[in-house]
């Protein structure tokens, strides 16, 4: 009998635990989603991009667009010509190292905005800046080349100090 009561009492704390367990999970599996995915839409702090031509900091390195160039199908690499899915979009970027140490700068951490998708950078080699070491206080002039829909209008560049880094929106 007493077994019967203690299983019974034992069941209301596991469905108790278990519900109270699915909740906090939920609530931690939501506020981890929306921290580790970024999202252009409105649902993060800053979320709208800083005006064309200003300059945005991520981590150690502060950027500025330079200037685009769309339609090009084809692009020379150190090894062989990159022939586009559909076609490249090139942002020209100034990138400035604001820390205390050399920082390692890589085009391919970059992410394109369009119709609110993201776009991987291309690893094109014809660049010899795609991954560079930058000194504090030093800048480079560099370019991240995007393989996008041709036609397809571009909002924004997310531009990141790292491939782990927040980002930070760039209206192009």
């Amino acid at each position: 009998m007493l077994v019967a009561i203690g299983s019974i009492g034992d069941s209301d704390k596991t469905s108790e635990t278990s519900s109270s367990s699915n909740a906090s999970t939920a609530s931690v599996g939501d506020d981890s989603a929306s921290a580790a995915l970024p999202q252009v839409d409105g649902d993060r702090a800053g979320d709208a991009p800083a005006p064309a031509g200003s300059t945005v900091r991520d981590g150690k390195f502060e950027f500025q667009v330079l200037g685009v160039e769309r339609g090009a199908t084809q692009i020379d690499d150190a090894f062989a010509p990159e022939i586009a899915k559909g076609e490249f979009f090139i942002v020209k970027l100034r990138v400035t190292n604001i820390g205390d140490d050399a920082r390692s700068f890589s085009a391919s951490n970059q992410k394109l905005i369009v119709n609110g998708n993201e776009y991987e950078a291309t690893s094109i080699l014809g660049d010899n800046s795609w991954m560079e070491d930058i000194n504090p206080g030093l800048g480079i002039e560099t370019q991240a080349v995007f393989d996008i829909p041709p036609g397809a209008e571009p909002e924004a560049i997310e531009c990141h100090d790292s491939m782990f880094s927040g980002g930070a929106l760039l209206a192009l």
